[in-house]
Order: C-alpha cells, then structure tokens, then sequence
C-alpha cells in the first residue's frame, strides 16, 4: 500500500487504490456511494473496482492507452474511475455528451484511446461512426455479465499505479487560450482529499451530497476522493433538480453539500416556492462553494430561507483547492474567499517577483500539496505558469490584516480606457446591486483606435433599459468606467458547474 507521512506523523494514504484498501479494510459494511437506489458498501465497492480493473485489462487497457471516461454521477462511473487508478491508467475525464468530434481531435492528440462510458453514450456516439471516424475500443462501464471474476484470494488485477506517475489529464483553458491537460498525479488528489478533511473535520460519520459534476476538480476531490480518505458515504443525484437535491438532504440525513452557486441559488428558490415554509436538512453541518464566485445575494437568501450558511471555496485545475471560508470564520464581507487551506502558501508579488505588504494588490502565486506537475504537450506554457514551484495562478490578489484572501481580479481582464484600467468585477457588483438585475458579464471591447469601450451584457429579471441602467451607473461608478453599451440577453453561456464562458459572452455580441 502507498503510504507516506503528513507534518504530524499520521500515516496517509498517497494512492485512491489505497484510500479505498484502508476504507473498506476498517469499514466493510459502511455505505460508501449511495444514489437513487443504487448503494455500494466500502466492501461492494472495493470488489467492483477489482472485478473491473480486470475487466477493463482484459480489453487490453493500460497505462500506454489513454483512456477517456464519459463521467457521470453513477455508482458505476465511480468504480469505473477507481478502477483506472487502481491500474494506473492515463485518465481523461469528459462530459457525458462530448461530441465525436471532440473525441476525435482527443484521439488524435493523445495517441493510443479507449473510451469508456454508460451503454447509451457509448451507442449513441457508435451511431455517428460514418460521420465522423473514431478509431479506438468503446468499453462500457456496466458489467456485461459475462466477463470471469477473479478467484477469491487470487491474483490481484494487474497495476502499474504508483503515488507519482502522470494519472489525471484534466483539459482546462485558465480563463482563455486553447484547452490543455493538467496533469495530476494520484498523490495530488489524495493530497486534495486530505486537505478538505482536515480542515473541515470530515469523519467517516459524514455523507457527502457532490450536487456538482465528478469531472470537475470540485466535484471530483471535494466529493469522492475526501469521502474516500475519510471512510464517509459519497450521495449522488443521478439527475440534478432542486426538488431531488432538497429531498436527498432530508432522506439521507446528508451532513456535508459540495455544489456550485448556481445550484444553491435554485434550490433556495424552489424552497421559497413551495407551499409551505422550506425546512431546514436537520443534519447539514456544512455547505461548500465553488465554480464561479458566490454572489452576496445567493448567500444571503440561502441563509435566510433554509438556514444553510455557504463556505466560499477558492481553488483551480492546476492548484486545487487554494483557499475558502470555515464555519468559525462568522460571516462578513471582509473575508474575501477566506484564508489558505493546510499547508498551502500563498504570496502576493508586484511585477518585480517582490512580495507586497498586506493589503496591496498583486499577483497571486500558490503552492499547494495537490498541485499539477505540468501541461500535457506545452513546455513553454508550464514553464511560464510555474515559476520556482510557485504557480502563477493570473489572478490579482491581496492579503488581508488576519490573512484573509482577497481577489481583485483577473491579470489579463482589466480594460484599458484612454490610459485608465477598469476592473471588469467591480462594474458587475455595481450592475449585480440592481434590483432588476439578475446576471451580468462586464468585457472589453477594442476601439478603432488603440484602447477598449466597457462593454456589458446582462440578463434582467424585470423589465429594465439601457438607459436606466446606464444612468443607473454613473451614481455609482467613475466616468470611465460606466458601460459604453448595454446589451440585453435571456441567458448567459454557462459550463456544467455554472460558471459563465466569458469568451463565448464576447463572441456572440456583434
């Protein structure tokens, strides 16, 4: 088993295979993943990765195919996932419904693929094969039945998994640029895994609600890998709805709910919809954030409709979890998105590298134990986004008296009128702040000449013009940075998480 030791001696597993090995060893019986009516026991689970590891050998997958998984909120998704690690499979996790052509330009890129997902995906994308061609095996997750089990105490499936061998292949853009791999091993998940438990005291007495999607990072380490290493049942939603996630919480007595503020702004609406008074989940202890940042507003009508108080969670693809609120902390505006997590360091460098004094902005660098070792195919990329082991996350930041995080905004975001920089966040918490304003994205956008006009698109929840809006901000902001223009726009383009594709924001306004 792959064991290291943390700063105060503990022994902690540094492979999933092995965080599973010590789950199911203390705790065979325990519910580990439960959804719908589908309920996996840390023993269960522990023989369905073992039986479909050698299934999946059996196909001729190994850590010289890259193998990508079509990953849902299934019990079989997980074990399919866990089945990869414990071979040490090179793993590309991937929307349920990514288009052939995607897969293809993925198979092209990446050398010898498997694909790997649910029977309907994998028949559906079969269906496209003349459009599109894909050569590489399609593996289904669901056992088929057929395929010989291991003999009860016999060979284990063949591994090739190790706590530092390239595992994760997570594709991400930062905030713009071409997609590419970070690369994680499993220690930085597991890492991951640990950093959440100690710092919100997760035991195996927890049940963990993931209502955010496994592929992310959020979903992914926040969910599976912390129930995982600390012995806790994972609850999924095989489908999400406001309705399903409020009666999950109450069923399962669920204790801790990782999901993203889209997901918390439609349940508290639901909840104030229905016909009689939202009850509070008598067991929710702790309510994490992440994706895209939590608008005061949300927060405010969970807090007061259901009770719930949400922790702000700050972290990326690359760094994993970097910082977030605690419970302890009380609530305040002057928190930011709270202070680093156990054993993650943060420094705020002006454009000489030189660290500033708290409460001057800068840029943010991170090192953190569930860090990336590199970008898939872009040396030049990785050097520039890691410098001396720090990674260069592109955000502005400053640090608080108490060490309280603060972003400022992103390096390359800030709009450049006549000489004058804008911050692109600070206009859309003016433009949030009325009333008849539900979402808004604020860009910039290049003049004939050598500057940018701000821009601003906004999706309104009463009826509401350009001109109110406008004349709206010029109370409240400098000249310089009221909206040259008002754009108006049912819906904002959003990814599975909820988080705003800004770039395509830009690309569909004329």
């Amino acid at each position: 088993m792959a064991i290291a030791s943390d700063t105060e001696g503990h022994q902690l597993p540094t492979t999933l295979g092995a965080l599973l090995d010590s789950a199911a060893r203390v705790r065979p019986h325990a519910v580990a993943v439960r959804c719908d009516d589908d309920v996996l026991t840390y023993g269960e689970l522990h023989a369905q990765v073992r039986a479909t590891a050698h299934r999946f050998s059996s196909h001729g997958l190994t850590e010289h195919v890259t193998t990508g998984l079509l990953l849902e909120n299934t019990p079989d998704c997980v074990v399919a996932f866990l089945a990869a690690a414990h071979l040490g499979l090179r793993l590309v996790p991937l929307e349920p419904g990514a288009p052939r052509s995607q897969l293809t330009v993925l198979r092209g890129t990446l050398g010898r693929f498997a694909i790997v997902g649910h029977t309907t995906r994998l028949t559906a994308l079969n269906g496209l094969k003349d459009h599109d061609p894909l050569d590489c095996p399609f593996i289904p997750v669901e056992d088929p039945g057929d395929t010989p089990s291991p003999e009860s105490g016999g060979d284990e499936p063949p591994t090739t998994a190790t706590p530092d061998a390239p595992f994760l292949h997570q594709y991400t853009s930062g905030s713009t640029g071409e997609p590419k791999a970070a690369v994680h091993t499993q220690r930085n998940l597991a890492n991951g895994g640990d950093i959440y438990t100690r710092a919100y005291g997760i035991t195996a007495d927890d049940r963990i609600l993931a209502a955010v999607p496994l592929l992310h990072s959020f979903g992914m380490v926040a969910g599976l890998v912390t129930a995982l290493r600390a012995g806790a049942q994972l609850v999924l939603l095989r489908r999400f709805s406001p309705a399903q996630l409020l009666r999950a919480l109450h069923e399962h007595a669920c204790t801790v709910l990782v999901a993203a503020p889209m997901v918390y702004d439609l349940a508290t609406r639901a909840a104030a919809a229905g016909s009689s008074p939202p009850r509070p989940p008598d067991a929710l202890r702790l309510c994490l954030s992440s994706g895209a940042a939590l608008p005061p507003a949300v927060a405010q009508r969970a807090r007061e409709r259901l009770g719930l108080d949400i922790q702000q969670v700050y972290g990326c693809t690359e760094a994993g979890v970097i910082a977030a609120r605690r419970p302890e902390d009380g609530a305040g505006t002057d928190l930011g998105v709270g202070r680093p997590m156990p054993g993650v360091r943060v420094r705020v460098v002006d454009e000489r590298g030189h660290q500033v004094p708290p409460g001057k902005e800068g840029a943010l660098l991170v090192r953190t134990p569930a860090m990336f070792t590199h970008y898939l195919g872009h040396p030049e990329a990785t050097r520039r986004a890691l410098r001396d082991g720090w990674y260069e996350t592109g955000d502005v930041a400053r640090l608080g008296p108490e060490g309280q995080l603060h972003l400022v905004g992103r390096k390359g975001s800030f709009i450049n009128v006549g000489g004058k920089k804008v911050n692109p966040l600070e206009v859309e918490q003016i433009l949030l702040a009325h009333p008849s304003v539900a979402e808004a994205v604020v860009w910039g956008e290049t003049t004939d000449g050598t500057g940018e006009r701000v821009r601003a698109t906004v999706v309104a929840g009463a009826p509401l013009s350009a001109t109110e809006l406008t004349s709206y901000c010029r109370t409240r902001l400098l000249p310089h940075q009221v909206p040259a223009e008002v754009h108006f726009v049912a819906s904002l383009p959003k990814s599975s998480m909820g988080k705003v594709r800004r770039a395509a924001v830009h690309g569909e306004n004329p």
